[in-house]
């Protein structure tokens, strides 16, 4: 460990000074563009009493793929219970409970890739290339799970666009954007300062980080997902995200989210992948 440290008591836990004294990433270092989470999940189509049509979604398998091994995660995967999201416009898209905080992130991921083409957002306004609807008012995300996530919040203007079509199939574009007018109550009121100049800040996380401290990321987070959707029943096919968050990361915090003894910035790029075989 370096002589010349810039903290004199290491908090227990902590990874500070592991990747040198000047270090700012702590665990961040050892993520890197070469770890790829692969989730694999079972969807049933069925039909409910009221005669409405649903996907039933059931987990069964999910891996992190890196450039040295694989950590095989199925067991939380097959913990997670099976729900439903529906994209008829009488049926229900909720964000399913998330009581298996290892799948937040895969979970989150695959109900937005419904929600992108849902009626929700005004993909039944449009009828061809070209067409576009904006939702009026902003979207509050919310994907705290009370775990490893205990306070978690995007606000986001969203807009649809058909950009093509084949005789079979629809191609659509989804944009999840900053707003201009927040619909964020920010946790503390130092999350209101921009991390990019002139933008709002519309992303806000709480993280626990042990011994009655706390973490805390917020910033920018915008994403665009390209759907591909089969014209006679509205079926989604298959979809890819890009996904953008320039945050700064409050490190350490106390129970009040102050008196952090250091801030960094953080840029995480996210590109997905969804693949709806028959």
């Amino acid at each position: 460990m370096a002589d010349n440290q810039r903290w004199t008591r290491r908090p227990a836990g902590s990874t500070w000074g592991d990747f040198g004294a000047d270090d700012e990433r702590g665990r961040l270092n050892l993520l890197t563009p070469q770890k790829v989470l692969q989730g694999i999940a079972e969807v049933k189509v069925g039909v409910d009493s009221l005669g409405i049509p649903f996907d039933e979604i059931r987990w069964v398998s999910s891996k992190l793929l890196t450039a040295k091994d694989t950590t095989d995660v199925t067991a939380q995967a097959v913990s997670v219970k099976p729900y439903r999201v529906s994209l008829d416009p009488r049926g229900k898209l909720p964000l399913p409970e998330l009581a298996v905080a290892t799948m937040t992130e895969p979970i989150t991921d695959l109900n937005t890739f419904f929600v992108a083409i849902s009626p929700a957002l005004g993909a039944l306004k449009l009828g061809k290339a070209g067409d576009k609807y904006t939702k009026p008012e902003p979207a509050i995300g919310d994907f705290s799970n009370g775990k490893n996530i205990l306070k978690g919040q995007d606000c986001l203007q969203t807009s649809v666009r058909i950009t093509g079509e084949t005789n079979a199939d629809l191609f659509v574009e989804t944009a999840f954007l900053p707003p201009t007018a927040t619909c964020l109550r920010y946790i503390i009121p130092d999350l209101n300062t921009p991390v990019i100049p002139d933008t709002l800040n519309n992303f806000q996380m709480v993280m626990p980080a042990g011994n009655a401290r706390f973490n805390l990321q917020y910033g920018r987070e915008f994403f665009y997902i390209y759907s591909r959707v089969k014209k006679a029943d509205g079926k989604l096919l298959s979809a890819d995200m890009s996904n953008s968050l320039t945050l700064k990361l409050k490190v350490n915090c106390d129970k009040d989210y102050q008196n952090c003894p250091f801030e960094m910035p953080i840029s995480i790029q996210r590109k997905l992948t969804l693949n709806l075989e028959d």
